[in-house]
């Protein structure tokens, strides 16, 4: 009892505002922006961060008076120099996330730790639970797909559901995706290509001091594969366990990956499979966290809001899928709402044969309950 109540003071501690300096005004809400970017890593941020500025700044200001600013700060940068030695690659994401800060003019050093809060929270410091997400795939009877996905954030709860943005990247190397994310990511965290559907879902592993940041694991697999078996091969063992759904236009799996081991899931014989933030295989029980993160509260600007467990996230999927022969897209936002909170800041569904997607638009979280906007990827 003592060592939960001595983490609340501390985390709220952690989220307290400052008062240095004057607080921006948010940018007027403009709905949904659809943002194309092109060229070179640079470029692309650059573009990014030219074209979001006012929201970046903001972020980048909220980001500066968390209390423990200078400490995250440090961790960041002996992150990214661990990181960059084990994945080369990774110089790419830093090259997008500099054009980001000169487009923006915002510090660097803020970027980055916007894009490695996951890792930087979840691993370094005290398990604080910041994300959770759903998803499920049902398979209909004339064999199409139907793909709903919730991602839900601790993370600056009352500006995300403001400011969603669907980019349009068109890389020098690589496939070309479009990415439903937020100003200053430069991860792909639900994500469609020409052939393939990415999200991915927290699962807390046992922790460990390596392994590949969630916005580099996601942009490898996007950008550099074309069908399921290359995404499988390009998932690089992640820093902390993951939940990753991959889906083309006939067929869909569950990559369940840990730092040191992974495993496969396939639609099952009843033609659906359900992702919430707890791993399911057998073969993968072993590696998951004693206790999951969600079992704590999830602090926003002080105050504290429960995420629904994770399992019985799953089982409310579970029943509204076995009550149906059909899904529609009316029922997938039906199953989205059943399991949103106060932290869904992102609602999608998608129709990969027909490369429809729905964006679910609201001022408040959760956005599920907004209006949903189509968008025809032909």
């Amino acid at each position: 009892m003592k060592k939960k109540l001595f983490l609340i003071i501390l985390l709220s501690l952690i989220f307290l505002q400052g008062c240095s300096k004057p607080e921006p005004a948010f940018p007027k809400n403009s709905g949904i922006r659809i943002i194309e970017l092109r060229g070179t890593p640079y470029e692309i941020g650059y573009q990014h961060g030219k074209m979001l500025k006012e929201e970046i700044q903001y972020f980048s200001h909220k980001i500066e008076r968390i209390i423990l600013y200078k400490s995250l700060i440090k961790t960041a940068k002996e992150l990214e120099e661990k990181i960059l030695n084990t994945y080369p690659e990774f110089k790419d994401l830093v090259e997008e996330m500099k054009g980001i800060s000169k487009g923006a003019d915002v510090p660097y050093e803020n970027i980055l730790l916007f894009n490695l809060m996951d890792e930087i929270v979840l691993q370094h410091y005290w398990k604080l639970p910041i994300s959770g997400c759903s998803a499920f795939v049902f398979r209909n009877k004339d064999g199409n797909l139907i793909i709903g996905r919730n991602l839900d954030y601790g993370v600056f709860v009352d500006e995300l559901p403001l400011c969603p943005v669907i980019f349009k990247y068109y890389p020098q190397k690589g496939n070309s995706f479009i990415s439903v994310s937020f100003p200053g990511l430069v991860g792909a965290y639900t994500a469609i290509s020409k052939n393939l559907y990415l999200s991915i879902n927290v699962s807390q592993s046992h922790k460990t001091e390596t392994g590949a940041p969630e916005c580099l694991l996601t942009r490898r697999i996007i950008q550099y594969s074309d069908n399921i078996s290359e995404a499988i091969e390009n998932a690089l063992s992640p820093y902390q366990g993951l939940n990753i759904l991959i889906a083309d236009n006939k067929d869909a799996v569950v990559l369940e990956i840990s730092p040191k081991r992974r495993e496969l899931r396939n639609i099952n014989e009843e033609g659906f499979l359900i992702v919430t933030n707890h791993y399911q295989h057998p073969e993968m029980i072993s590696e998951q966290a004693e206790k999951l993160i969600e079992e704590l509260p999830i602090p926003i600007d002080g105050t504290f809001v429960r995420q629904i467990n994770t399992k019985e996230r799953e089982k409310i999927i579970r029943e509204k899928i076995l009550s149906k022969e059909e899904i529609s897209i009316e029922d997938a936002k039906e199953i989205l709402q059943s399991v949103s909170t106060r932290l869904t800041l992102q609602s999608i569904i998608y129709l990969p044969r027909e490369k429809i997607l729905l964006v679910a638009q609201n001022k408040t979280s959760p956005v599920s309950y907004g209006i949903w906007l189509e968008f025809n990827l032909n």
